[in-house]
């Protein structure tokens, strides 16, 4: 029997004291409790406490004792992150070795795991999963076998590891799995519950490992546990739903009904469910379902779907429960005849409606929601389409690459069965061919791998020196490849390839080095996905067939327990391991991909026809760089532009067809099969690590407030948009943005060879001009292709963007492809699926909508609404005729915006009142420059308030057109001076030439990127491009020093920012060792800009130089980064980014907190940074929301809590500088030197002062009074630093002979003085956002 815990503290005897070491010394407390003993101070930090918001306590989590920042030494990073790295390879290894059930090499990874010292604690969790894959194999027969192995384990093999709850669990599973009836099963039961360490509430709150017959078992027929002891998900199922069978095989469920999630659709239900089911749909009918929106919450719909196709007349009539409820339920609406004849014929079954493929047969979920007139019906409808697209979502993001490799083959044998002579042509027939070609080579490669790993190759010495290699190269990848299947793998890499199109910067193509990641990674995405849906139908098998009418309980419980599974995910593959993974799928699809050409023969000059490879891989150079690429045959080009790609969309990104899954902790939201994590943190461990100690720390519940309010507004396409974009599309001509078909480059014809060498430059020039167009054209034009394919299969569905964060704090959808914070023809595409009445205020903020669509937005609002008035006549043509004679909508600012408003509007004056019409439309409320409302209210400018509307105003104050007229006065000056630029420029200088610079100044933009986009206005009107520049950077002076003058404060503040940033980078902790110094005199900065928004969100500055690691694969060498790395950090783009990335964590807060507020008022909420939009009815309420947040953002001093939290963060840390050699406190620290040399016998480094400092501010802080008395009569090169007064008076910028470097403390600037600027001023003003 596995013996009782031993309760003694056994992990304190393993984890290690961090120690500081310099020069071989070492202190035995904790560097970081020496030096971080106070807490952030709750006087100074937390100024209008009541205004907290998160911020105190997510500060003081990041800069307590506790938390091991990553700034110590590289040296010392190095050490740790390398250990780390070693950790999760050995635990993807183990992962994959167990999945592919090879125990004996998993029970090696067991041992090396075990070995590492410092991962002994987290050990019994790999333990564990060791210990539930040794039972799946099937060779253990009993649970006394099972408790033998664990216990001659635990302490023959692992003597320092104690089980653990799971550990329990996994007993009690297996336990009741073997033979629940057994006297001697029972007594084990028994005994493992009382072994518990933590409650039997504990053990029983493994919802991944038991089951729901685990729980029935032990509860209703062994009664070995109480309702409490079971989680709140479970306990309700298990008390309705008692065992009514004494047959000892209970628990063994019929399998065949309960395949795995890859499996096809089960139709046939039990007797006792179809008893159910004729009881509740004659109910139903009695009762009418419409008026009873809570019966439709108990659908029953698991059916897995394996196909796009949502055509009604080519599916079987086999309908399952729960789809009979379904289309019961929808015909006891009030519909029209139409639409009942709709519903009648539709195949209600997720199986065969993941995404809407030909929408002249597909049902229109919208249309049918407008047309409901009672909000009883409405919310019957939406009740009973939220049950079946529960499963649709299940289906589509575990079975999409099912779906299209079924309609591959679907086009392939439709075409062949048509005997289609343009069969070779089609897109979809390409990709049947390709799979089936590439299927039996992954099929073999995974077979080889299997021989290698059970090890039934020949012995090494039988191998040639190439096979020996391939056969070591086996043994490394073998264990990830066996894990998917191979026809997915297949699918993925087809698909990967053809959206990686015309990306980084690879014309017609992509980087190897991408490819074979984006390859690897989706398959590993895909194991993950199907792990889970796997886990997910083992717990719940034996509930799906009999729990009809507990399906709401079910659904709460299958999403508590996909949180659970998602949140405990800790393991990723290596990046080597993609990467080889990547470039053998790659290899292959390389082989075997063709495509068919035809050319001209040049002799007989008859046409020939032949096949080419579809991808090639070769080399080219990119800035100055040789990059290994994958080139896309151009056919395959023309073809990606402009068949339909809804099949090349991958799943995991499209917009999900229920609410996302809500943000509740940094790993767990957003999809539901798919891990997302809270940050996007592009390979920082040190990102994670801040962002798991705030949400530990339950310090960023806001953020994840405001996340999920903006996944929950639900969307639709606008048909009537789709339509007209259609139609444009289908002519391939030039539209607005949408680039018409060009199949091939045209150039301009070369000059005689005795042409003028300039003419032949200014020839290649314009050919190269042409050549990036055709290119750029190509993309748009397959960027579009994309959008559309997308809406086209949303059209007439309800559905939703999760969102999460970049590093700065903006929320971003996680759906990539197709989004509102997409281009005019994305917003364009997209309603609000949910109406509002307009009312007199909707009416009026929908025409005012219009005015600021077309570019009509600085005037007030009542001539906004008369702009609208004047032009409705132009409106109604346009939406009447969008492509008729009137275009006027096409000379608009955002014209696919414009012409969906003019449409909106149209519909609305149909009504005798147009204030009763029911709204879809997003209306916008846009910021002045919001960057600069930011500044101005840090900076208490008043001038500069002004400006961006923060002040109170009959009209909008323009800001672009305000610098433009400072501009222009200095231009004047300056010409009257004699200036020839100024003369030349001061008639051309207009809004929009200064418009973009005065929006990215604030940004942080450069010189060299402002001239740029000054001269991206210049060149039309002065077609010499050298000529052009030279003028733009005459002119990106003046309008810098406009912007300047302008915004004093802001600047201020911006300078004050960017000092702080560029001596926190240059700075150094106090508790470095000596190894991260070059020759004791150079150290490695490792100080990253840290802070913590307003809403507790710890930004930090990803900004270090970048290390690549070299992997070969069977493709070439690539260089991938290391997730694991923590190099130094990059001063210059620690210092540039700083100022922004502030100013965007701020408008990101103010976001959060108005998406927050907004949808504690019921409102639809969504944002593009600083545009906020929801119904028009709803803009007053809206614009109260965040006029008041921005209030009680800025009514704390967010400046001197910045300081404050940075004299916290980088106390103790010293800098290096250079002061005169001649002057005193030169003098003073060349003796201390001198004395400090003597004792080591050699000369002292900056190492050994370093640690003098650390070793005197030890003994000051001891609680022995003679420690504290030595510390007193220490006297380092620091100290007498910080007794100089007004020692900054002395640094130098001089770096010759006639200075010396010296360690001062870390001192940032003080703040710069506030204005007289009130922020509380804005609640009166109406185009503070408007």
């Amino acid at each position: 029997m596995l013996r009782p815990l031993t309760r003694h503290i056994w992990s304190s005897t393993l984890i290690q004291t961090r120690s500081i070491s310099s020069k071989g010394s070492k202190l035995h407390k904790p560097a970081a409790e020496v030096l971080r003993s106070r807490p952030l101070p709750t006087d100074s930090i937390a100024v209008g406490a009541h205004h907290n918001l998160g911020f105190l306590e997510s500060s003081q989590v990041t800069t307590s004792p506790s938390f091991d920042p990553f700034d110590m030494s590289h040296a010392s990073t190095l050490r740790a992150t390398t250990q780390s790295r070693d950790v999760m390879q050995l635990w993807s290894l183990l992962e994959a070795c167990l999945c592919s059930k090879y125990l004996n090499r998993a029970f090696s990874i067991l041992q090396s795991l075990y070995m590492i010292r410092s991962h002994r604690p987290y050990f019994i969790d790999d333990y564990n999963m060791y210990l539930s894959s040794l039972v799946e194999k099937g060779s253990i027969k009993a649970i006394e076998e099972l408790d033998s192995i664990l216990a001659e384990h635990l302490e023959k093999k692992f003597p320092d590891i104690e089980y653990n709850d799971k550990t329990l669990a996994i007993m009690i599973h297996n336990a009741l799995k073997f033979d629940s009836e057994n006297p001697s099963t029972i007594k084990s039961l028994r005994t493992y519950l009382k072994m518990n360490m933590n409650g039997v509430k504990k053990i029983m709150s493994n919802l991944d490992v038991l089951t729901f017959s685990d729980f029935k078992i032990l509860y209703w027929r062994l009664n070995l546990i109480r309702v409490s002891d079971m989680p709140e998900t479970v306990k309700i199922i298990v008390e309705k739903q008692p065992i009514t069978t004494n047959s000892k095989n209970d628990v063994e469920i019929d399998e065949q009904h309960h395949k795995d999630a890859s499996s096809s659709h089960i139709s046939n239900e039990d007797s006792v469910a179809h008893d159910i089911a004729h009881e509740n749909l004659d109910n139903a009918s009695r009762n009418n379902l419409s008026t009873t929106p809570e019966s439709i919450t108990q659908v029953s719909l698991d059916a897995v779907s394996d196909s796009l196709e949502k055509d009604a007349e080519k599916l079987k009539a086999v309908d399952t429960l729960g789809m009979r409820v379904v289309r019961h339920t929808l015909l006891g609406l009030s519909l029209n005849e139409h639409q009942r004849k709709q519903i009648a014929k539709f195949h209600f079954d997720a199986e065969k409606n993941l995404l809407n493929v030909d929408q002249n047969k597909s049902i229109d979920f919208f249309e049918i929601f407008r047309s409901l007139k009672s909000d009883t019906e409405r919310t019957a409808f939406e009740s009973s389409l939220d049950e079946f697209n529960q499963d649709r979502q299940r289906a589509l993001e575990n079975r999409a690459t099912d779906a299209a490799r079924e309609r591959w083959k679907h086009d392939f044998e439709e075409a062949r069965a048509r005997g289609d002579l343009s069969i070779e042509k089609k897109l979809n027939v390409k990709l049947w061919k390709w799979y089936n070609s590439m299927l039996p080579l992954v099929k073999e490669e995974v077979k080889q791998c299997n021989e290698a790993m059970s090890g039934t190759m020949p012995k090494s010495k039988d191998l040639s020196t190439q096979e020996f290699k391939q056969h070591k190269a086996r043994l490394e990848y073998g264990p990830y490849l066996s894990l998917v299947d191979p026809g997915k793998m297949c699918v993925i890499t087809i698909l990967e390839l053809l959206k990686l199109n015309s990306t980084g910067g690879v014309i017609e193509g992509m980087r190897t080095a991408r490819a074979v990641i984006a390859v690897g990674k989706a398959i590993e995405m895909e194991f993950r996905s199907e792990q889970l849906l796997k886990s997910e139908s083992q717990v719940f098998k034996d509930v799906n067939r009999k729990s009809h009418q507990f399906k709401k309980y079910v659904q709460r419980a299958k999403s508590s327990f996909r949180s659970i599974k998602i949140e405990e995910s800790k393991i990723v593959w290596p990046q080597s391991a993609r990467a080889k993974i990547g470039s053998i799928m790659i290899s292959m699809l390389i082989h075997v991909g063709k495509v068919n050409i035809e050319g001209t023969d040049p002799f007989t000059k008859e046409k020939v026809y032949g096949e080419a490879p579809a991808f090639s891989h070769g080399y080219q150079y990119h800035n100055g760089s040789k990059l290994g690429v994958l080139k896309i045959h151009r056919s395959l080009i023309h073809q990606l532009n402009g068949e339909r790609l809804v099949a090349s969309v991958q799943p995991q990104l499209l917009p999900m067809l229920v609410k996302p899954r809500q943000w509740k902790n940094w790993k767990s939201g957003g999809y539901f099969y798919t891990q997302s994590t809270l940050v996007r943190s592009k390979d920082s461990p040190e990102q994670i690590a801040y962002l798991k100690a705030v949400s530990d720390a339950k310090a960023i519940d806001v953020v994840y407030d405001g996340l999920n309010v903006l996944g929950e507004t639900a969307w639709t396409i606008n048909r009537n948009i789709f339509n007209v974009m259609s139609e444009v599309w289908n002519k391939g001509e030039l539209f607005l943005e949408i680039p018409g078909i060009q199949e091939e480059l045209n150039l301009l014809p070369p000059p005689p060879r005795d042409a003028d060498p300039s003419i032949h430059r200014e020839w290649k020039l314009k050919n190269k001009e042409l050549a990036n167009k055709f290119s750029s054209n190509r993309s748009v034009r397959c960027d579009s292709n994309y959008k559309l394919e997308i809406a086209r299969a949303y059209l007439g569905e309800k559905f939703y963007f999760p969102h999460n964060l970049d590093f700065r704090g903006r929320a971003y959808p996680l759906s990539p492809h197709f989004n509102h914070l997409g281009n005019d023809m994305s917003r364009g595409l997209l309603i609000f699926w949910k109406g509002k009445r307009l009312g007199p205020q909707g009416l009026k903020w929908l025409k005012v909508h219009l005015s600021n669509l077309f570019g009509f937005d600085k005037a007030s609002l009542t001539e906004r609404i008369a702009f609208t008035d004047r032009h409705m006549k132009d409106i109604k043509e346009c939406a009447i005729s969008p492509l008729g004679p009137n275009r006027w909508w096409m000379q608009a600012e955002k014209p696919w915006q414009t012409l969906a408003t003019c449409m909106e509007l149209t519909e609305a004056y149909k009504l005798e009142n147009p204030e009763d019409f029911i709204s879809h439309q997003p209306v916008h409320q846009d910021g002045t420059c919001n960057g600069l409302q930011h500044y101005a209210a840090l900076g208490g400018d008043i001038e500069g308030a002004a400006q961006v509307n923060l002040v109170p105003n009959d009209v909008p104050q323009d800001v672009y057109s305000h610098v433009a007229k400072l501009v222009a006065s200095r231009l004047e000056v300056a010409a009257k001076k004699g200036d020839e630029y100024a003369k030349i420029l001061q008639d051309k200088i207009t809004r929009k030439v200064v418009k973009q610079t005065v929006m990215t100044n604030v940004y942080g933009v450069t010189y060299v990127g402002a001239t740029f986009q000054i001269d991206k206005q210049l060149s039309h009107i002065f077609e010499d491009r050298k000529y052009s520049l030279e003028l733009s950077k005459y002119l990106t002076k003046h309008v810098f020093a406009a912007v300047r003058e302008l915004f004093q404060g802001a600047h201020l503040i911006q300078d004050w920012l960017g000092e702080c940033a560029k001596r926190v980078s240059k700075s150094i902790r106090l508790d470095v060792d000596e190894k991260s110094f070059k020759n004791g005199n150079k150290p490695d900065f490792m100080s990253s800009v840290i802070w913590t928004t307003p809403l507790g969100l710890p930004i930090v500055q990803p900004y270090r130089e970048l290390s690549k690691k070299q992997v070969t694969t069977n493709l070439q060498t690539v260089f991938i980064s290391d997730p694991f790395s923590v190099n130094p950090i990059n001063a210059r783009r620690q210092k540039a980014g700083f100022p922004p990335n502030f100013i965007h964590s701020l408008d990101a807060s103010h976001m959060l907190l108005s998406a927050t507020e907004c949808g504690k008022h019921g409102l639809d909420f969504a944002s593009v940074h600083d545009s906020y939009w929801t119904h028009g009815c709803d803009v007053d309420q809206m614009n109260i929301c965040l006029r008041e947040q921005f209030i009680k953002l800025h009514e704390v001093d967010l400046i001197e809590r910045l300081k404050n939290e940075f004299d916290e963060r980088y106390k103790n840390y010293v800098q290096i500088a250079r002061i005169d050699k001649h002057s005193e406190l030169a003098k003073k620290i060349l003796i201390v030197r001198n004395k400090l040399s003597e004792s080591l016998g050699r000369p002292a480094t900056l190492a050994d002062e370093i640690y003098m400092e650390k070793e005197r501010v030890r003994l000051m802080r001891s609680t022995h009074y003679d420690e504290v008395e030595r510390g007193r009569q220490m006297v380092s090169t620091v100290s007498l630093v910080e007794e100089q007064e007004g020692h900054e008076e002395l640094e130098s910028k001089r770096a010759d002979m006639s200075t010396m470097v010296i360690l001062v403390p870390l001192k940032l600037p003080s703040i710069p003085p506030k204005g007289e600027f009130d922020v509380r001023e804005l609640r009166n003003s109406k185009y503070f956002f408007s």
